[in-house]
């Protein structure tokens, strides 16, 4: 059994960035332990945050329950636009390296650092600095949600998701909130699109129905 470490900025990246490959991890067996950084208050500036938080954290636990995990996802509770002020505030750098050596991951997945959203680059450089801090030496992957023509220099990895692509895009629907007219109706409509067309495009390359794609960075 592997000890997996998934860190995703807002609560649906992990499922759009790499689903299909946490299904695989949870149906071989694979310990998984995920780290959501933000609540995703400002997405809903009409509501309560407290409303939204409440919402955020069901569907991300239904979604890793999808997956095949127990729903135990962590929360960092960074505010949106605000990451590294945040993570520096609570100490995350020194508590979460802590964490990661107690857990000794074989492999962690991140966000790219070169994303194109401001929340994905800073957590992915975060993380990082939080794997150096902890001295691990598991491999680390990073992962794209937004389209970026700047790809990051690493050897790739290319996971074919074919046989757990249902459960990807079911993991996808548990996030009700996010598909909402004055919010993200438009923009996560695309984000979903462009998921669907990138894994069947590298899945067509490779021969396969669906594959995910990621960069070894460390």
């Amino acid at each position: 059994m592997a000890v997996i470490a998934v860190f995703s900025p807002h609560n649906d990246d992990f499922a759009l960035g790499l689903g299909g490959t946490m299904a695989k991890h949870y149906k071989a067996g694979d310990d998984v332990h995920v780290f959501i950084a933000s609540y995703g208050e400002l997405s809903h500036p009409h509501y309560k945050p407290e409303i939204i938080r409440k919402t955020r954290v069901k569907e991300a636990q239904k979604a890793d329950r999808v997956l095949g995990g127990d729903g135990r996802v962590q929360f960092l509770g960074l505010r949106e636009l605000k990451f590294p002020q945040d993570f520096e505030r609570k100490q995350y750098t020194s508590k979460l390296a802590t964490m990661l050596r107690k857990l000794k991951p074989s492999k962690a997945y991140i966000p790219a650092p070169n994303e194109l959203h401001p929340d994905h680059k800073a957590f992915g450089a975060l993380i990082l600095d939080v794997i150096e801090e902890a001295g691990l030496k598991c491999d680390v992957y990073a992962y794209y949600v937004y389209p970026n023509l700047h790809r990051l220099r690493g050897a790739r990895l290319i996971v074919d998701v074919s046989g757990a692509y249902g459960t990807k895009l079911e993991s996808i629907r548990a996030f009700r909130s996010q598909i909402h007219f004055f919010t993200y109706a438009v923009t996560n409509n695309f984000i979903f699109l462009y998921t669907l067309c990138r894994n069947w495009l590298v899945g067509f390359l490779r021969g396969v129905r669906f594959a995910e794609t990621f960069r070894k960075v460390r």
